[in-house]
């Protein structure tokens, strides 16, 4: 299957197959009305054991919607605005449903009727990486959305799980012999902020 095509969601490939050992599909096709979408990763373990994000939460099978449009937005404010609408919209529910408007496509009832089918049963979760997510909506609604098994992830925490990973004593030649274009590119970016964060 073709590599997803913005870099995040090839560092996210990454950190799933490299870090957590996860076999991978991608762009799964989903019908939605007057068109097509898809689901951007889906991940597990072939040997079916949990595998765990950056805070300890527990994954076993997952599907995984990278975004990365908004990198403009470093306080992840848009995000937040748009996340509160989806989840308004949710109501109780585990999806927002067919005919009404969803930011995040993997909250929707065609995205988690797809998944069903992929795994044969609701036993699965939702993970939604982006570049940034205000704190506040974040601690608001993280424990409403984790009993429904939805999470996110920001590219800040994923980077960060993945050189903590990898180690110190690798050395920056090894990692760019593993990593390749974008992902090279990204991770040299981001250790580049965190740097003048860490020195701020």
């Amino acid at each position: 299957m073709a590599a997803r095509s913005n870099a995040l969601g090839e560092l996210t490939r990454f950190w799933l197959q490299a870090r957590h050992g996860c076999l991978i599909d991608e762009s799964v096709a989903v019908r939605v009305p007057y068109g097509n979408s898809d689901i951007d990763l889906v991940a597990m373990r072939p040997d079916g054991m949990p595998w765990q994000l950056p805070d300890g939460t527990s994954l076993t099978r997952a599907i995984i919607e990278t975004k990365d449009e908004h990198d403009f937005d470093a306080g992840g404010r848009d995000f937040a605005k748009r996340l509160r609408a989806d989840v308004t919209a949710l109501g109780d529910g585990l999806w927002i449903p067919k005919g009404e408007k969803a930011h995040f496509s993997m909250l929707r009832q065609e995205h988690f009727d797809k998944a069903v089918q992929i795994f044969g049963g609701e036993e699965f979760d939702r993970l939604f990486v982006v570049h940034a997510l205000e704190q506040t909506t974040r601690s608001e609604l993280g424990p409403i959305l984790a009993p429904r098994r939805i999470y996110w992830l920001t590219v800040h925490e994923l980077v960060d799980d993945l050189l903590t990973w990898y180690g110190p004593g690798k050395g920056q030649a090894a990692l760019r012999h593993t990593l390749v274009g974008d992902m090279w590119h990204l991770l040299v970016g981001y250790c580049g902020m965190r740097r003048s964060r860490d020195v701020g």
